[in-house]
């Protein structure tokens, strides 16, 4: 079989290598093409149709200044399912880009779509609901409740566990950690893009500034990010290290986080942090989030436990004072504020383990569709941009 996966970010990319790998375990003929990074081409033995760190910004002013990369991408996509027509698309979040053009793509030329880690409709933009029900086949989550929620509204969905409970797993089973124990330090995982790290990292190691020595901080450098853009942030007190970013938390006292999959895996691990994302407009952004959508938390802990783990500061609520009253109370190994995490943390790890491997799942579920004839009542209507 063949198979043509779209990541557009650094998370994609490991999602993305961990499917393949798994692929290539049930279909020993399996061959790949993608968009994504250099963890996919490791595992699927070719270069990706496009990398995916010339597609991955965020923020209205940065994609309008990456459109002709993007649509670059867009055509080599289209090309490929031309003139290579591909058994299945499977693209990997990244719900901007794959929305608008991976899944009219390949319902234009006929073939089936298998999103892999959809994108959090159930959080902003409802509407996209309906493109996800007329141009996919199957969405296989990683959350317990998104495949309900999908489901209830005429997805067809199903939940194949979360990838964060075997990649947290075997570091903890390598006991592979960045710790020097004479050099307490705290995590700071300012999340993977520019303009998010733009926003977050300064806050942060402000915060930094304000804790008492011996306490320092280190930087989870994302891969895609050149050391440039983190240079202007270094000091004796504070350090850069690059795509370590599991050993990095399993070694730190405690993390400042931003919103996204790092949230989850620093529960897993079990590290204490805080969660914050600082956004443009930060007033108007966090009363947006208050009052016009269907959401309490913006962070994956708090989401799976249905209540406050972590504190969320949210916009204009992220200043170094804030950050430094939140994380104080988490060094203390005795504090209330420290127990009372562990215990939530040690809740959600129970709720998410079970049998189900999310890529080896994925990998199954998605082979077995395609050679048991699967041909689905698909195309349910048109879409609206």
């Amino acid at each position: 079989m063949k198979y043509l996966l779209i990541a557009g970010e650094a998370s994609g990319d490991e999602h993305g290598a961990r499917l393949i790998a798994e692929l290539r375990a049930v279909d020993s003929a399996a061959t790949f093409a993608f968009i994504g990074g250099d963890k996919m081409a490791l595992q699927a033995g070719v270069a990706p149709l496009y990398h995916y760190r010339e597609i991955a910004v965020m923020g209205f002013t940065s994609v309008l200044r990456s459109m002709s990369k993007i649509r670059l991408a867009a055509r080599l996509l289209q090309e490929e399912m031309r003139s290579n027509p591909p058994d299945v698309v499977i693209p990997i979040d990244y719900g901007g880009f794959n929305l608008r053009y991976t899944l009219p793509l390949a319902h234009r030329h006929g073939v089936p779509v298998v999103y892999y880690i959809p994108p959090k409709v159930w959080a902003s933009r409802r509407r996209r609901i309906k493109r996800l029900r007329s141009y996919t086949d199957l969405c296989l989550t990683i959350l317990p409740f998104e495949a309900d929620y999908l489901s209830q509204r005429g997805v067809n969905a199903r939940y194949v566990g979360n990838p964060s409970i075997q990649s947290v797993g075997d570091l903890l089973a390598s006991n592979a950690k960045l710790c020097d124990t004479n050099r307490p330090y705290i995590a700071l995982l300012p999340g993977s893009r520019e303009a998010e790290i733009a926003r977050n990292l300064p806050m942060m190691c402000q915060a930094i500034d304000l804790l008492p020595a011996p306490w320092r901080a280190v930087i989870a450098g994302a891969p895609s990010i050149d050391r440039a853009h983190y240079t202007p942030y270094l000091s004796e007190r504070i350090e850069l290290v690059t795509d370590k970013t599991l050993p990095l938390l399993a070694g730190s006292s405690a993390a400042l986080v931003t919103s996204g999959t790092a949230t989850l895996e620093t529960a897993l691990i079990g590290t204490p942090q805080v969660v914050a994302y600082r956004l443009p407009a930060g007033r108007l952004a966090r009363w947006s989030f208050d009052h016009l959508l269907p959401i309490r938390y913006f962070s994956l802990v708090n989401l799976i436990a249905e209540h406050p783990v972590v504190e969320e500061l949210l916009g204009d609520r992220v200043t170094p004072q804030r950050l430094v009253q939140a994380l104080v109370p988490l060094l203390d190994r005795e504090s209330v504020a420290y127990q009372a995490q562990q215990q939530q943390y040690h809740n959600i790890r129970q709720h998410l383990r079970g049998e189900l491997v999310a890529a080896e799942g994925a990998a199954e579920i998605i082979y077995h569709a395609l050679t048991t004839q699967w041909e689905p009542d698909r195309w349910t209507g048109d879409v609206e941009d």
